[in-house]
């Protein structure tokens, strides 16, 4: 049975608005460049990790056509009741249960580009539907900032459903609908 979700909305962002940003990207070649950007507004650079710009290049990773808002929300797997170890699975069966709904992986994207803000050594990761990276493995893509800067990157989610090592007091970003 899924609750009506418990947590506050902490960020709006737009999706669906930048059909020319795919191209951009799914253009770009990362032997001639450091998938580095500046941000249009706060002139501030991201970057995208080599893993998550692999599974960009997928054709199953896509901008939405249609413009429209999304509400998100981050908790932690503890808050869910998950332990260390918990297969993503469990994560998104725990989520559903919260009325957390999972994100398009476009959400990372949209993401990186409106969290320009984002404090220093925090790592979100995306809760959507996995996809495969080159080695045929499932990944959700991760939104941080450390040493190196801000990113948008890609994190395995294991060898299956069943074998994962998320850790419990790992930051989750989930859509309320």
């Amino acid at each position: 049975m899924t609750s009506k979700p418990y947590l506050p909305v902490w960020k709006t962002i737009p999706i669906g608005i930048n059909q020319d940003l795919e191209e951009k990207i799914k253009g770009l070649d990362p032997s001639t460049t450091h998938l580095t950007f500046i941000e249009p507004f706060s002139q501030k650079k991201y970057s995208i990790d080599p893993d998550a710009f692999d599974i960009i290049q997928k054709t199953a990773f896509s901008i939405s056509e249609v413009s429209k808002t999304v509400q998100l929300v981050i908790t932690s797997l503890r808050s869910l009741g998950l332990p260390d170890g918990t297969c993503y699975h469990d994560i998104f069966a725990a989520a559903q249960n919260a009325g957390l709904n999972l994100c398009p992986a476009e959400v990372g994207l949209q993401l990186r580009l409106h969290y320009m803000d984002q404090p220093f050594e925090e790592t979100l990761v995306i809760g959507m539907q996995p996809l495969e990276d080159n080695d045929g493995l499932p990944c959700v893509f991760t939104v941080h900032h450390w040493d190196w800067g801000m990113a948008l990157g890609a994190c395995c989610c294991g060898i299956s459903d069943v074998v994962d090592e998320w850790h419990a007091d790992s930051n989750w970003v989930f859509m309320i609908q």
